[in-house]
């Protein structure tokens, strides 16, 4: 057994009586059926025993989590009840008495911090992050704003804007950012990376909600930590019976409403001929699953499962739609009957040569036809795009696009993927996310055959600290250009409307023939 900087012990899985073959035939699965993970960890009696990441992907390589962040808020919530600065009971509005409307309604005076907690805010329809980061002035006086038709306590309606309301709260008992508090109480003394970050809303606040980004390694900390009652190596990180209320069923039976990709609606929206997305239960901002466990979930494939019986905790990350439980089938089904079953096998090598279904291929260009590269002007459309520029460089593509935020560039290795930073426009397909310091992307390029003497140049954009990835095509004939874009995953559209467009000079022609 090995111990690194980061704290945590690594074993194989047979140290801990683990049968490696039920992790292989996991991962068989996963291949076979085509699911795309970025990550896999499964610490278990210690030790994490199996660590495995689709190449590109990396142990140092942050990734976003959407919704897990929820369970992250929840610590410094139970860490600032301890302090003594803050109880369950606290009503909401004592914290913001400038947001408030001018007639207070009977139910959001009684809005209490432990109805943030359980999602029991009485709000008709919760709100997603994707569409409060639209929203530029105060989301704590947009919160105070929404009528509570229903008494705090009683109906249960998932809502990211919950959890930001938490996070003010306890910067307002505090006076500093929830990464801020975590870092010194939770964060450093736990060894967590240095990646994590955090987006902050309008009013200076966390987004408690969503908006965390960190490596998945500190995802499968936050687990154990609370498998282990609050402690880590030994050492007292977060109050003992915090976690156990946070982690036990405060509600049972609980129906996740429809996501619309701007709302959760609530319980009696269910969409006709649907069924109910019915859930075990809800702790404070922890789920509860079968077999006992408990679980922190991100949107698009971000979950931490505590398997509290079998004393292990999995986690993983990657791109997959909320309605896909594959993964989930695969612990419950597959791995928890397994741990403390040992046989042998060639585990060390499979984990070494995972890699997403998505490569770069060859580097072949026989299908790159003659003068593709160059500039094209862009028809009228409604992303507002101007103009799009293709350029060669070495062994690379250089791919430029001009729109009304500004010139964003990315460049994609032909048979290799090309690593940069990119302020390239997505938000309509990437769950509202454009922020103006780029994402780290990785790119290659592909020629492929051509189709109807249209030549057509491929390219994946990985979005390696996200769980998205766009597949763009690049029509080429005779001058005219066709651009097709496409994501993985989304909350909404997965597929961005056609560009069309000329050379200049074809252009020209174009109008000189027809005058």
């Amino acid at each position: 057994m090995t111990v690194r900087e980061d704290g945590l012990r690594r074993a194989s899985p047979m140290s801990t009586d683990t049968d490696p073959a039920a992790i292989l035939q996991a991962l068989d699965v996963i291949e076979r059926e085509g699911i795309e993970l970025h990550s896999l960890l499964i610490w278990h009696n210690g030790a994490l025993i199996t660590e495995a990441y689709w190449k590109p992907f990396a142990p140092e390589r942050p990734h976003m989590m959407h919704s897990v962040t929820k369970s992250f808020t929840s610590m410094a919530v139970g860490l600032a009840i301890e302090e003594g600065l803050l109880s369950l009971d606290d009503r909401v509005v004592s914290f913001f008495p400038d947001h408030l409307p001018a007639v207070v309604p009977s139910n959001l005076a009684q809005l209490q911090v432990r109805h943030l907690l359980t999602m029991t805010s009485g709000h008709h329809r919760g709100i997603s992050g994707g569409a409060w980061r639209q929203l530029t002035t105060s989301w704590i006086r947009d919160y105070l704003e929404r009528p509570i038709p229903n008494l705090p306590g009683e109906v249960f309606v998932y809502d990211s804007a919950s959890s930001y309301m938490l996070a003010a709260v306890v910067q307002k008992v505090t006076g500093r950012l929830l990464v801020d508090y975590l870092d010194e109480k939770v964060f450093s003394p736990m060894q967590m990376s240095g990646a994590i970050r955090w987006d902050i809303g309008p009013d200076g606040v966390n987004t408690g909600g969503n908006g965390l980004v960190c490596c998945a390694s500190d995802m499968l900390k936050l687990g154990i930590v609370h498998l282990q009652n609050g402690r880590w190596n030994g050492r007292h990180i977060l109050p003992e019976d915090w976690v156990r209320e946070a982690t036990t069923a405060k509600l049972r039976d609980v129906v996740l409403g429809t996501f619309t990709g701007q709302h959760y609606l609530g319980p009696d929206e269910l969409e006709e001929g649907s069924a109910p997305d019915l859930r075990e239960g809800y702790g404070y901002h922890w789920w509860v699953g079968p077999h006992d466990s408990f679980s922190a979930n991100g949107l698009f494939g971000q979950y931490c499962i505590v398997l509290p019986k079998q004393n292990a905790v999995v986690a993983f990350t990657g791109g997959m739609h909320d309605d896909d439980r594959r993964v989930h089938s695969i612990v419950y089904d597959l791995l928890r009957p397994a741990l403390g079953a040992m046989t042998a096998g060639d585990f060390d090598r499979r984990i070494a040569d995972l890699r997403l279904a998505t490569q770069p291929g060859p580097a072949d260009t026989s299908h790159a036809p003659e003068s593709w590269s160059g500039g094209y002007d862009i028809g009228d459309n409604d992303q507002q795009v101007q103009s799009i520029a293709l350029s060669p460089s070495g062994d690379q593509i250089v791919f430029e696009m001009k729109d009304h935020r500004g010139t964003h560039t990315i460049s994609a290795g032909i048979g290799r993927w090309v690593e940069s930073v990119t302020t390239m426009t997505g938000a309509p397909i990437h769950h509202s996310y454009d922020p103006p310091e780029g994402l780290r992307v990785l790119a290659c390029a592909r020629w492929l055959p051509p189709k109807d003497n249209w030549a057509c140049l491929e390219m994946d954009w990985l979005f390696v600290e996200t769980a998205f990835r766009d597949t763009v095509r690049c029509w080429i004939r005779a001058g005219n250009l066709r651009l097709e874009r496409r994501v993985n995953v989304n909350s909404s559209r997965l597929v961005l409307p056609g560009l069309s467009g000329r050379k200049p000079v074809e252009a020209s022609a174009a109008r000189n023939a027809r005058s």
